[in-house]
């Protein structure tokens, strides 16, 4: 984690200081992490696991309007918003003391252009989310959500060409991101392991043998190449450095 996200752009000495204001805390699936009737700020990274950011209609329907990766800048601030933050997944956040971070953010410009440098791919993300929602149908959604997984989620490859990608969150969380059911989402797989796209191993394993195909059906080719994550760069890190550590 040192390498990527916001502690990989700092000078050693703002690692330094940064490292005094952390501390990690866990949450465990389901588990509540910040509100709108939260008085205090949340302002940290995520070691690993998923977040959830969603909000819900009168009805009660769920739309997750964002899911934080390992590696991610979470920020959010005691906003009055119909929105909160939970765990998907178990999830550990390495967490910084807001008021020694708002300090630091003022003394550190290192500091200060890496979380803006973050907030701006974070940005890109959601205006692609955003964009796949308007103009997409949802089996283009489905099949740019599976390719852009192959970037942050467990790929592995095999010998005979493409790989094996592992959804490690809830199916559900999917279906409320790509704004669809799960019922839709297990008709759609289906067909596409009827059409070649993928091969269906279990529910949650899927092998692409062709990515290029999969981006080409979720209409992604110009973006796929672009959009970062944070957690694809700890990914290639780790094949760099397997003894990278987990901890923040």
């Amino acid at each position: 984690m040192r390498r990527q996200g916001i502690c990989g752009q700092l000078r050693a000495t703002t690692q330094l200081r940064l490292a005094r204001l952390a501390s990690i805390q866990t949450f465990s699936a389901n588990s509540r992490v910040w509100g709108d009737d939260c008085e205090h700020d949340l302002v940290g990274v995520l070691v690993s696991g998923y977040l959830r950011t969603q909000r819900h209609r009168i009805d009660g329907h769920r739309q997750i309007v964002s899911m934080a990766l390992p590696g991610d800048f979470i920020a959010e601030h005691g906003r009055k918003l119909p929105g909160e933050v939970e765990a998907a997944t178990s999830a550990r956040l390495c967490r910084f003391e807001r008021g020694g971070f708002r300090r630091l953010l003022e003394d550190a410009p290192d500091l200060a252009r890496a979380v803006y440098s973050l907030r701006v791919t974070k940005l890109d993300q959601l205006r692609l989310l955003a964009w796949s929602l308007g103009a997409l149908t949802v089996e283009e959604r489905l099949c740019a959500f599976l390719a852009l997984a192959t970037r942050f989620m467990p790929y592995a490859p095999i010998a005979r060409g493409g790989g094996v990608l592992t959804i490690d969150f809830p199916r559900a969380d999917i279906a409320d991101l790509l704004g669809t059911s799960v019922e839709t989402i297990s008709r759609i797989t289906h067909r596409l392991d009827a059409i070649g796209a993928i091969r269906i191993h279990c529910p949650d394993r899927f092998e692409i043998s062709d990515l290029s195909r999969l981006v080409t059906m979720g209409c992604i080719d110009e973006t796929f190449a672009a959009i970062r994550f944070a957690a694809s760069d700890l990914k290639w890190a780790r094949t760099r450095d397997p003894k990278l550590p987990d901890a923040a």
